[in-house]
């Protein structure tokens, strides 16, 4: 795997040979409509394109809703560890549920981020290819 611009990268098999190309397209609010973080693999040999966007629907939604409510825990948790003296980190962490998806052939990879592990249907998608987006989800997800 080798980045070749922002937010692209090209999965190389042993010999040097291309296999796959990778695509990130970051998430934005404005201008409207926002949208996720779309993952996006095109496969050079059986010219198949898989996506994964970031977190399904309903949970940005409930994440959206429940964002006053979760500013305010965080501000009651901000100020009792200054009175407490403990410094605690609070992450409040986004929607995160990746599913790639192909047209004709459903859900190929699955990462779920309560139960931190990737499902992975075999003969659908190349090995390579597989690894190489955990990996790249993994990364994004640290960063």
């Amino acid at each position: 795997m080798r980045p070749i611009a922002p937010d692209v990268y090209e999965v190389c098999a042993a010999d040097g040979t291309s296999v796959a190309r990778v695509d990130r397209r970051a998430a934005r609010i404005l201008p409207w409509p926002p949208r996720r973080v779309r993952w996006s693999a095109l496969l050079t040999g059986p010219q198949q394109s898989v996506t994964g966007p970031v977190g399904t629907w309903y949970a940005w939604l409930l994440y959206v809703v429940t964002a006053p409510i979760w500013f305010l825990f965080a501000l009651c948790v901000m100020v009792y560890s200054l009175f407490d003296g403990t410094a605690d980190d609070c992450n409040f962490w986004s929607p995160a549920r990746t599913r790639w998806c192909t047209a004709g052939a459903g859900t190929l990879l699955d990462y779920r981020r309560l139960s931190k592990n990737y499902r992975y249907v075999a003969p659908s998608l190349d090995n390579r290819v597989a690894y190489a987006l955990a990996v790249l989800r993994s990364w994004d997800q640290e960063g």
